[in-house]
């Protein structure tokens, strides 16, 4: 049985770990909100290049403006989670 919109989820899924261990990763180098901007920034435009050469370089596979916006989705849905925990439990006792 498939569910309409699975790939949606998992592509929202993996934008969202991958930001959300990427700021893990830089969470002791105390940067600024910069720096987690430009993860956000780099998850994003990585999602974009991804299908686009998934158009361009194969023939079975085709660009997807919706799989766009959930990579996108997962990867600021990421950020403000992580910022959000971020400040209220990490700040708080490290």
């Amino acid at each position: 049985m498939s569910i309409l919109g699975n790939d949606k989820i998992v592509h929202f899924l993996f934008y969202f770990v991958f930001v959300v261990l990427w700021s893990f990763a830089t969470v002791k180098s105390y940067l600024n909100i910069k720096y987690d901007l430009l993860i956000v920034a780099f998850a994003i435009l990585y999602g974009i290049i991804i299908e686009v050469l998934q158009s361009v370089l194969t023939k079975t596979r085709e660009a997807d403006l919706y799989d766009m916006f959930a990579n996108s989705l997962g990867a600021i849905v990421g950020f403000i989670g992580f910022f959000v925990v971020k400040n209220k439990i990490f700040n708080k006792y490290f």
